[in-house]
């Protein structure tokens, strides 16, 4: 299976984190979805971010040094839909400016909420209304 995926994230408080080259970032305690693809397949891309130990390499490896994964929701498609999602939950809830999104136009593909009922229904949400779950 592959396609695009949400990440449910947890950071139990505000802290600066050290994200790669671009330095440390403020991320408020709460609740963050990170939306990613697995064009690869979803076993091993959502593996590698559910291990502990590993070489960080992308944006979310340095939030998740810190956070807690609570929940995975998968997106089985043939194309990438993660900008797709990610334009529309940016319309919805905060954003951390940038976050993986170094390789397209996206302004974020990392979204806050203080609440996690509030996170976990504006992302169904938006996968329903996009025919995507």
């Amino acid at each position: 299976m592959k396609g695009s995926y949400v990440l449910l994230v947890r950071l139990p408080e505000e802290q600066m984190i050290r994200v790669g080259g671009r330095g440390s970032v403020f991320f408020p305690g709460g609740h963050y979805a990170y939306v990613g693809s697995a064009m690869g397949g979803f076993s091993a891309r959502v593996g590698r971010h559910l291990r502990e130990s590993k070489k960080p390499r992308w944006h979310i490896d340095y939030l998740l040094q810190k956070a807690v994964v609570t929940g995975v929701i998968l997106c089985e498609a043939e194309k990438r839909l993660e900008c797709t999602i990610a334009r529309v939950l940016k319309s919805r809830l905060d954003s951390i400016p940038g976050f993986g999104a170094s390789d397209c136009q996206c302004k974020s593909h990392l979204f806050f909420a203080t609440d996690a009922r509030v996170m976990e229904s504006t992302v169904m949400t938006t996968l329903d209304s996009l025919g995507v779950r």
